[in-house]
């Protein structure tokens, strides 16, 4: 998740929008025109943030395609709240990546994770899903331990 910052003036804005939204309300009738006025408002106090979380989701799409290209993988990570994928993941003693929810034909593939990192489960779920057969899938959307196989962590993929 990023972080964004709603400045003094923004900030302003988007709450004596709310204010005059809360005061329409009020009312018995209700002119789209204004409701069209306060949706540009709330727009414009909201134009920084979009735009800082747009140039923040920038950066780590050019990160993870950074290393996309230097481990020579072909999936795409899209778990988006990782911000470094040389950091340490949060899965202690992870041991493999099981993929068993694709359309392949191979049934649940299971691959070693070479390391303690999020770039190393990167690299095991990227085998993961080459070894599935499943070219439709190649989305990393996330991981999460297998209750009844311990060291191992379900790997989530979309298309």
């Amino acid at each position: 998740m990023q972080t964004v910052t709603l400045y003094a003036e923004d900030f302003k804005t988007v709450h004596n929008t709310l204010c005059e939204l809360r005061h329409l309300t009020l009312r018995n009738r209700v002119d789209p025109e204004e409701i069209e006025q306060l949706v540009a408002k709330f727009e414009r106090g909201l134009e920084s943030a979009y735009k800082q979380e747009s140039e923040a989701f920038d950066r780590l799409h050019e990160h993870y395609d950074r290393a996309k290209q230097r481990l020579g993988l072909q999936t795409v990570w899209s778990i988006y709240e990782v911000q470094d994928l040389g950091t340490m993941h949060p899965y202690d003693g992870a041991q493999y990546v099981v993929y068993d929810e694709h359309w392949g034909d191979g049934g649940e593939v299971v691959q070693e994770i070479r390391g303690d990192t999020w770039a190393d489960l990167y690299v095991a779920a990227d085998a993961a899903i080459r070894r599935s057969d499943d070219g439709h899938h190649c989305f990393i959307e996330a991981f999460r331990p297998v209750a009844d196989k311990p060291h191992h962590l379900r790997l989530t993929t979309g298309s």
